[in-house]
């Protein structure tokens, strides 16, 4: 699979991208993936804050109840620790990709 952006289609997507205020079609590519990671990050916010609200603590509290957890099964909560912990990673990800692009 050709990844590389031929001539041709360089000079016409710049062509249409100016029209929308980008300089030049690095700059589009930039400006949608930002779009594309904050929309990301939005949503794993939402979720942390759902299970912040849900708990009624943040993560890492949260985080040490369950690990604190001996000869117990708690199926809900640890179901919502590893979707809690995921969207945690997430964030912290996609924060460095969006700073990462931003400077790039």
């Amino acid at each position: 699979m050709d990844t590389s952006l031929d001539i041709k289609f360089a000079e016409r997507s710049e062509a249409i991208v100016t029209q929308f205020g980008f300089k030049d079609l690095k700059s589009f590519v930039k400006n949608q993936a930002l779009l594309m990671l904050m929309a990301r990050i939005e949503k794993y916010e939402a979720e942390n804050k759902r299970f912040e609200a849900k708990y009624h603590m943040p993560f890492k509290a949260f985080q040490a109840k369950i690990e604190g957890l001996e000869n117990e099964e708690v199926f809900t909560k640890e179901d919502d620790y590893l979707d809690w912990r995921f969207a945690k990673e997430a964030l912290d990800r996609l924060g460095k990709q969006k700073r990462e692009l931003e400077y790039a």
